[in-house]
């Protein structure tokens, strides 16, 4: 659902909200940049950057998008090839499609400056399985809990568990995929309907989606009110961000980073 607009531009609004309140800086990291369109956004504000997908069709749709910002490199490559020290990275709707994703959260760790932040948007709850995970190519879905003990696992802190769905969005959800029919997708190729997942949409109902595309005015009051009414839903909602910390102090020889999971952390 990520590909439906009014939905983006709510990740675009608690994003906003996420560099306000946590102080996000610059140089960044989007990692799966699909079509740029985060980079494109931190781009406008001025923010560096290195956007990466493993995907030839996201990578030079990345390129097109972001030709107009030289502040912002796109590449062509796998996660596990890169290597720097970036203050913000972003990845959004990736981790469900990577296999190995506490290996690739270990990595990530690696790339991230001492105080870094990491913002993982991620679909949640796995009784909310639909036939649209099976069609972007979905390896799961999150709870809280398993995610807080990842980001532990790979040496970073969870700061934040922000749900970006429920109320309205998980409604949609629902009557989307009752009411369309599943498009026929091949169960053993996770790798393609992955590479594809950034531009495909599998939301489109013309008439309905037109409207609701177009009712900007009614979709601001909704984000106010989802903002600040239920982003703490995360175990009603069917997505969640997730913002995680580099600690600042470097590892002590023959000790380990310090383990923060206290409940008191997680706002």
């Amino acid at each position: 659902m990520v590909n439906f607009q009014p939905l983006k531009n709510y990740m675009y609004y608690c994003l906003d909200r996420c560099i306000q309140m946590e102080h996000l800086e610059d140089p960044f990291l989007d990692i799966g940049c699909g079509i740029g369109d985060v980079s494109v956004y931190l781009a406008k504000k001025g923010w560096n950057g290195t956007a990466i997908d493993f995907s030839d069709i996201a990578a030079n749709r990345s390129r097109k998008a972001l030709a107009a910002f030289p502040n912002v490199t796109v590449r062509k490559t796998a996660l596990d090839e890169m290597e720097g020290s970036y203050k913000t990275v972003i990845l959004w709707d990736v981790l469900e499609h990577i296999e190995h994703d506490e290996a690739a959260l270990k990595k990530i760790s690696t790339l991230l400056a001492p105080g870094g932040k990491l913002l993982i948007a991620v679909p949640s709850n796995p009784e909310d399985w639909r036939w649209d995970d099976q069609f972007y190519g979905h390896f799961r879905r999150y709870t809280m809990r398993d995610m807080r003990r990842k980001l532990i696992n790979a040496g970073l802190k969870p700061i934040l568990f922000w749900d970006f769905t429920f109320p309205i969005f998980w409604k949609l959800r629902r009557m989307y995929t009752s009411v369309k029919r599943p498009p026929k997708v091949d169960d053993s190729d996770n790798e393609n309907r992955t590479k594809e997942s950034a531009t495909v949409n599998a939301w489109d109902i013309p008439v309905i989606s037109f409207l609701l595309n177009h009712s900007t005015p009614v979709w601001r009051l909704i984000y106010w009110l989802q903002f600040h009414l239920f982003r703490h839903a995360t175990e009603q909602g069917h997505e969640f961000f997730t913002l995680a910390q580099m600690e600042e102090a470097p590892r002590m020889h023959g000790t380990e980073i310090p383990i923060y999971a206290r409940r008191q952390d997680i706002r």
